[in-house]
């Protein structure tokens, strides 16, 4: 295994970043929900892809990767699998500014 699949599965012993990745899982889980499932108050998927693709001029195919994106990671973080890819695209959507 080489050194950067081994960086990417490395866990830590300590109860530290176990309770950062659960506890920042909690906090966004909500707000995917509210974009892709229309849970609490949310406008839901439809919605949401039509604001990625009208409103911010994102491309339909990476307005669905970066919602589908956003979907996976908090599950991800909360159990664990791959947690330093899935921490990145948690909300980097917010961050896009068309030019």
């Amino acid at each position: 295994m080489n050194k950067l699949t081994f960086s990417l599965f490395q866990t830590s012993g300590s109860v530290g970043p176990l309770l950062l990745r659960v506890f920042l899982a909690v906090v966004m889980f909500p707000h995917v929900a509210q974009k892709v499932l229309g849970w609490f108050g949310g406008s839901g998927f439809a919605s949401s892809m039509a604001f990625f693709t009208d409103k911010m001029g994102i491309p339909a195919v990476f307005a669905f990767v970066a919602v589908l994106a956003e979907f996976l990671g908090p599950i991800a973080l909360f159990f664990g699998f791959l947690t330093r890819i899935a921490s990145l695209p948690s909300d980097s959507t917010c961050w896009w500014r068309p030019s």
